[in-house]
């Protein structure tokens, strides 16, 4: 399951598949897993044996997959550029860019 916060970074949500321990233990040997609290905030989990707590405690365990892409670039630098938009994309030529 995908989870995203408010700061538009993504995580791949682990916390179902982290209740058997088995797959908890491969999981934590082949990537880095990570705490994610209701108010976004993030923990690296350096221990396998404080998930089962994290767990009862209602945090999610999650492993990272990457910030949103930007949906736009801000005003000031397209500002004095020639610009094109072909097929949803953007074109300028990088020598009008400050």
């Amino acid at each position: 399951m995908i989870h995203i916060t408010e700061d538009k970074f993504v995580w791949l949500d682990l916390t179902k598949k982290c209740k058997s321990a088995r797959q908890t233990e491969e999981l934590f040997s082949a990537h880095e897993l990570y705490e994610v609290c209701d108010d976004g905030t993030d923990h690296l989990i350096e221990e396998i044996d404080t998930i089962p707590l994290l767990i009862k405690k209602g945090s999610r365990i999650c492993l990272e997959v990457g910030h949103l892409p930007i949906k736009y670039i801000p005003k000031e630098v397209w500002e004095d550029t020639d610009k094109i938009q072909k097929d949803g994309y953007w074109y300028v030529k990088i020598a009008d860019i400050n």
